[in-house]
């Protein structure tokens, strides 16, 4: 069953939790407060932007193509500025932003390259572009063994869904290939030192119930959690998808 909008808001708020103290960093590296204008180009249901407001001064703008989502990000960000487009023809003029930042979105979009040419295009020069977070499922690790065709699986769900499982390997090339300056890219630091929260178990299986439909039977599927919710509690369980992130500079 696909998953509802509330489903999409807490999932999306979950991995800002994830990605927030190297997003932090990067605010403070980058200067945000100094900056005129900063973008979150698919900006989902806004989890990323009360931070935004709240660490600069700076006029911030969400763009999303589905305007469900915006509905949602208009209240958590009341004074921000939104438009419902799409990312490969962006209705913004050249040199706006001073930084477009995206958040597990490149892996969803058509056409990753004139993606970020069209952000790249709407950024002024010596402005930044930054991809926070895209997973990299094909690097995914299952342990014990019993989860080792979670996988293949949840590769296999992505795919029928229209993402790129495996975007988080691509994307230094793709920042490469752009011709920005200044790139850095690097992997989000895996630890296992507890169980996740119930929320974030919940919120993973209600993804996995979306992604695996069509492959597994609701039967295999309930099994299966099962399953992964005892490994958790016996402490046997662990998941890790490489998630990367890159940064650089518009030359000029």
């Amino acid at each position: 069953m696909p998953l509802s909008i509330q489903d999409r808001q807490n999932r999306f708020l979950i991995q800002a939790q994830w990605t927030r103290a190297l997003r932090l960093y990067f605010f403070d590296l980058l200067n945000i407060q100094q900056m005129g204008k900063i973008l979150d180009m698919g900006c989902g249901t806004g989890a990323l932007l009360p931070d935004l407001q709240s660490l600069s001064p700076a006029d911030i703008f969400g763009s999303d193509i589905l305007e469900e989502h915006l509905l949602v990000a208009r209240q958590a960000c009341p004074d921000c500025h939104f438009n419902s487009a799409d990312v490969h023809h962006l209705p913004y003029p050249d040199n706006v932003y001073d930084l477009v930042l995206s958040h597990y979105f490149l892996m969803w979009v058509e056409n990753p390259t004139k993606a970020l040419e069209e952000m790249i295009r709407i950024t002024k020069p010596g402005g930044h572009i930054v991809a926070f977070a895209e997973p990299d499922y094909g690097g995914r690790i299952d342990f014990p063994p019993e989860f080792n065709d979670m996988k293949d699986y949840q590769i296999s769900g992505l795919l029928k869904a229209g993402a790129d499982p495996r975007m988080g390997r691509k994307l230094q090339s793709l920042f490469l290939k752009s011709g920005l300056a200044d790139i850095q890219t690097g992997v989000y630091e895996g630890k296992w030192e507890q169980k996740p929260s119930q929320e974030e178990v919940e919120s993973e299986w209600q993804v996995l119930m979306e992604d695996l439909a069509g492959f597994l039977s609701p039967a295999e599927l309930s099994a299966l959690k099962i399953a992964e919710l005892a490994a958790w509690e016996n402490g046997s369980r662990l998941i890790y998808v490489p998630t990367f992130y890159s940064w650089g500079k518009v030359p000029g």
